[in-house]
């Protein structure tokens, strides 16, 4: 795990699992801080695999929601199915499964999981990737301890990245864009457009440029689009707490206004209040 920037603490505690892993595992973190990549990594560790031929390990299975959609209990069977056949291989680790935005699956999909997770197949190891875990069902959470990855300092992002080749202007651009959040950060130095973050980003970037009348034309598509009008506070919000480290007092009012009305959005859509309004509001504040 050498090539990626782990915070010291979240290391211990991965190097830790490797010597001892438990056939479960849900890595918990923020949206953009790079658990896919951090999943890869453990996998390809245990399944004693180059990374860069991972992709065509035949009993590696990915299971992740698409544009958002939760993950359906059709998945779940195939799954079921993946693991009814037969592996070769007499390693202790012999089959891993990884599951992307965790807190996505039905809870019809994860009363069907639950079952494969209480009486898994020997050899079988299950990695969980989860942004909000408590939509998890208790019971799935028991028997899948949590590892909280903890997000790099600001100065060791820094370091890590002008190591990559990059410009430190680019580095600092790219931190601020993404609020330090490192999988969302080298996605956009390597300009990748596939990371689920990036319309988001796009968006946050739109609307702190954007006069007024602009912001407000902005309601409609993102009150259609819970997924990304949800990604787009929260981006808003970690640029902000990132740029009150090093603002002038003159421009920390604008950022406090940003942070404080993105997170109030934030709690007045998940209590289901009316998003047009919300937004609406948000706009006039920005």
């Amino acid at each position: 795990m050498s090539e990626l920037l782990i915070h010291p603490q979240t290391r211990e505690l991965l190097n830790n699992y490797l010597v001892n892993p438990s056939h479960a595992i849900t890595l918990v973190a923020p949206a953009g801080s790079g658990k896919h990549s951090l999943a890869l990594m453990i996998a390809a560790r245990l399944l004693n695999s180059d990374l860069e031929r991972l992709d065509k390990h035949p009993y590696l299975k990915m299971i992740s929601s698409v544009e958002g959609k939760a993950i359906g209990i059709e998945s779940i069977r195939e799954l079921e199915h993946f693991l009814s056949l037969k592996v070769p291989s007499k390693n202790a680790v012999q089959r891993l499964i990884i599951i992307e935005d965790a807190e996505t699956l039905t809870i019809e999909a994860q009363t069907a999981f639950l079952k494969t997770l209480e009486e898994p197949p020997v050899g079988t190891l299950f990695i969980l990737n989860s942004t909000h875990e408590q939509t998890l069902l208790p019971t799935i959470r028991s028997r899948s301890p949590k590892l909280i990855i903890t997000k790099p300092d600001h100065a060791s992002l820094i370091d890590y990245f002008n190591n990559q080749n990059y410009s430190e202007a680019e580095v600092k651009q790219a931190l601020l864009v993404s609020g330090g959040l490192p999988g969302l950060a080298s996605a956009l130095l390597s300009q990748r457009t596939d990371h689920p973050l990036i319309p988001a980003t796009e968006m946050a970037r739109y609307l702190l440029r954007a006069d007024r009348y602009q912001q407000l034309i902005k309601v409609d598509e993102l009150a259609k689009d819970r997924l990304l009008c949800l990604n787009t506070l929260f981006i808003l919000q970690q640029m902000a707490h990132l740029s009150l480290l090093s603002v002038t007092r003159d421009n920390a009012k604008r950022w406090l206004n940003v942070l404080k009305f993105s997170y109030e959005a934030q709690v007045a859509l998940e209590s289901n209040n009316q998003s047009k309004l919300v937004l609406a509001n948000l706009m006039l504040q920005l």
